[in-house]
């Protein structure tokens, strides 16, 4: 038996089984039902007002709500299919038709925007965003790491933006119905910060060694 032989015995002695991981459906299922309860938790650390949802504008803040949550979703999904090799992950397709809508509610909710304040300040609206995400890209992370990937950083980013858009649903529901500029500035810098806080925090805990 030559060297090159031997050596692929021994390997194939010393190879324990390897679990495969569950569908990514399940998976992505999985870790919301699980990151929203731990991201309203996290909540409860940070001053709020519940929202109005009795005041006009309450329909088009909930297809606002609904259309963070599923971009949250999808974006997410895509983090778990990047960090397994050779899956293709959800393209642009998917997302321009969800960003624009989105975009455009955003657009018209700030058009219509009365010019009374609120409780939530638009600096409170970002440690809100930043403090739900905590628990949330923690438990991402941990959801990458089950399979670990080649391209942390495109993991890691959907991750992010994933978490992000889920903060925002979250904050719908403690914020008034209709955006000011000011708050939409600081819910990008959130979302910003929870990129790279995502990307920071896991890129030694899922990168393939």
């Amino acid at each position: 038996m030559t060297d090159h032989n031997a050596l692929i015995e021994q390997l194939g002695r010393a190879a324990s089984p390897v679990t495969r991981p569950r569908r990514v459906e399940w998976r992505t299922l999985s870790w919301t039902l699980v990151a929203l309860p731990c991201g309203w938790l996290a909540s409860l650390l940070v001053p709020r007002e519940s929202t109005d949802w009795l005041q006009p504008g309450a329909v088009l803040a909930a297809l606002q709500l609904l259309l963070a949550f599923i971009t949250g979703f999808f974006a997410v999904r895509n983090a778990l299919i990047i960090s397994i090799a050779g899956r293709r992950p959800l393209g642009w397709r998917t997302f321009a038709p969800l960003l624009l809508l989105w975009g455009a509610t955003l657009l018209f909710s700030i058009g219509h925007a009365p010019l009374t304040g609120h409780a939530l300040s638009e600096t409170r609206c970002y440690a809100f965003m930043v403090t739900v995400s905590v628990p949330m890209l923690l438990l991402a992370i941990i959801w990458i790491r089950r399979t670990r990937t080649l391209t942390p950083l495109r993991s890691l980013s959907a991750a992010g933006c994933g978490v992000g858009c889920m903060a925002v649903t979250l904050l719908s529901f403690c914020h008034p119905l209709h955006l000011h500029p000011g708050d939409l500035a600081m819910h990008a810098a959130a979302f910003a910060t929870i990129v790279a806080a995502t990307v920071l925090l896991g890129w030694r805990w899922v990168t393939v060694r």
